[in-house]
């Protein structure tokens, strides 16, 4: 009896082993597998080699756990059984002879079981979860000897699953690492920012990254309107009071108008060539090669273009074939790591912390209805600048509002108003708990609001606020912090980091 037992054990443990190899190799990160390989780890090497024929493997570790199952079955429940009989044998007169063999076998069978499916699966499992690169590397050198040992049963095995699958018309499948698709790759870089793993700056970068494969030349470029351009119909000077006054480093090179574009001139070519002293100097004599692109163009191929021919600046035609705007290396980098400043180009002093109130943020208010959204943090503004006329800016945005509901989608809305006796913009921003009904266009209760206060004589800088709270609830990982923020100070903090890197 005390034989059994301990091969019972042993059993057990061995097929919690199997477990923890199985969940491990493949919890495991082939990035860091592959790290350390590179650092000379021999077992690092031979998990890289598992995770290359994986299938064969986790084959090799089903065979052996289905082994030790049966065994365990063999030895295990004949010798409990038993004993639970000897048990039941006490209460004769309750239990027959044949109800109490059909109760010890029962019993057994569910006590081991149990046993087998929590120290033998459960536990284990968790154990690989939480230390998968330390357990894959301890056991894939067993493994290996192991998968060699049973290779014909695996091989066996192997082809009966596949013959039997090709019979019911499916097709085979692979246990081994399937590529991230895009999507999932921004879940996971969104569920490691949300744990700290990751800088929100980064996420945001990475995002940027991720749209540039769908970013066009046209999302890009300087329209023909904004376009400066040196033209061969005008006089060197008056040329040259445009690079002055304008102080760009490229310039269009055109016979007359935009459409005539002939090449580019570079600033440091002028002065290389001494022409900023030359009277009379012909254009023409620094004139550049320029690429030219459609407007339907993928910016990812401009990427590629222009340091491959160490051009950095691109006319930019439309369908007609008429040019509508040039574009620059530094164009498509802004849309990366947004906008770039150099000595001449000075950034605007404006941003979204400029106008923000901090003591009109707060989380976890609650409103009965959207004129109570805005009462309350009206209200908050209204404590922070006693100027405020309260009662008569809430009805200015609550006239607004019946007329054309502020709800933006997502869980977000802008209330916004212009007034006249303002000096300068307010920002409110509280999240309601339990969100409130708005008329919104994808049918989500508001849950973040933005109260947005404008002086009446400037509407460019209130579309200005707009645009840019817009452009940051429009990222989902950035809506999706404001809306888990715990307290007015990590909205604040989140917001400045996207107001930083998301400007417009």
């Amino acid at each position: 009896m005390v034989f059994f037992q301990i091969a019972a054990a042993l059993l057990i443990l061995v097929n919690a082993l199997f477990v923890l190899i199985e969940y491990s190799l493949v919890r495991v990160r082939s990035s860091r597998v592959e790290m350390l390989a590179r650092k000379g780890d021999v077992r690092a090497a031979a998990v890289q080699y598992i995770q290359a024929h994986l299938d064969r493997y986790l084959a090799a570790i089903q065979v052996g756990i289905t082994m030790v199952g049966l065994a365990l079955g063999w030895v295990g429940e004949p010798a409990l059984a038993q004993a639970l009989k000897r048990t039941f044998s006490h209460w004769e007169p309750l239990f027959s002879p044949g109800l109490s063999h059909a109760l010890s076998f029962a019993l057994a069978l569910g006590i081991l079981t149990l046993i087998q499916v929590v120290l033998g699966e459960l536990l284990p499992r968790t154990i690989a979860l939480q230390n998968a690169e330390r357990i894959a590397l301890w056991g894939a050198y067993p493994l290996r000897i192991f998968a060699l040992m049973i290779r014909p049963a695996v091989a066996l095995a192997s082809f009966l699953s596949l013959f039997m699958t090709r019979l019911l018309g499916l097709k085979p499948a692979s246990e081994s690492e399937s590529p991230v698709s895009e999507e999932e790759l921004r879940v996971l870089l969104g569920e490691s920012q949300e744990k700290g793993r990751l800088p929100l700056e980064r996420l945001l970068l990475l995002e940027n990254l991720f749209d540039l494969a769908v970013a066009k030349v046209s999302d890009a470029m300087v329209p023909r309107e904004k376009v400066v351009f040196l033209s061969l119909k005008k006089t060197w000077a008056e040329n040259l009071e445009t690079i002055r006054s304008r102080r760009f480093s490229r310039y269009p090179l055109c016979e007359d108008g935009l459409d005539s574009v002939i090449g580019l001139v570079h600033v440091k070519d002028l002065v290389l060539r001494s022409a900023l002293a030359e009277p009379d100097f012909d254009p023409r004599r620094a004139r550049r090669d320029i690429s030219e692109a459609l407007e339907a163009d993928p910016l990812e191929k401009l990427l590629r273009v222009f340091p491959d021919k160490g051009i950095h600046m691109s006319v930019v035609r439309n369908g007609a074939g008429q040019v509508s705007g040039i574009i620059t290396l530094e164009d498509i980098m802004e849309e990366i790591i947004g906008e770039v400043h150099d000595e001449f180009d000075l950034p605007q002093a404006w941003s979204l912390m400029d106008v923000l109130v901090p003591a009109a943020v707060a989380v976890n208010l609650a409103a009965p209805d959207r004129r109570g959204v805005i009462a309350v943090l009206l209200g908050r503004l209204a404590a922070a600048h006693g100027s405020l006329r309260e009662s008569e800016t809430l009805q200015l945005v609550w006239d607004r509002e019946r007329k054309f509901s502020s709800a933006v989608g997502r869980g977000v809305a802008v209330p916004h108003a212009r007034l006249a006796n303002l000096e300068r913009p307010l920002v409110a921003l509280g999240r309601f708990s339990p969100p409130v009904a708005f008329p919104t266009p994808d049918n989500v209760p508001v849950r973040l609001v933005f109260l947005i206060l404008t002086p009446a004589s400037t509407p460019v800088l209130q579309l200005k606020v707009l645009g840019r709270i817009a452009a940051i609830v429009t990222n989902d990982n950035i809506r999706r912090r404001l809306l888990r923020a715990r307290t007015a100070e990590s909205l604040i903090d989140t917001l400045r980091t996207a107001d930083t890197l998301i400007a417009q």
